[in-house]
């Protein structure tokens, strides 16, 4: 993903339009609690994704 982005960025893609960011689950509970974050892709188990999905809908 990280490659992804990079050639995103080669072939003109504003700043910003995509972001990939790593980390672990308080970096992920910190950006879907975050009121700027619209959209969020998700890649892993499915135990972390359901936990996502439960954080997701209590921050709206």
């Amino acid at each position: 993903m990280l490659r992804i982005a990079e050639l995103a960025s080669e072939a003109g893609l504003p700043d910003g339009v995509l972001n990939v960011v790593t980390g672990g689950g308080k970096v992920g509970a910190s950006l879907i609690a975050h009121p700027g974050t619209d959209k969020v892709s998700f890649t892993g188990s499915v135990p972390t994704g359901i936990s996502i999905g439960k954080s997701a809908l209590e921050a709206n």
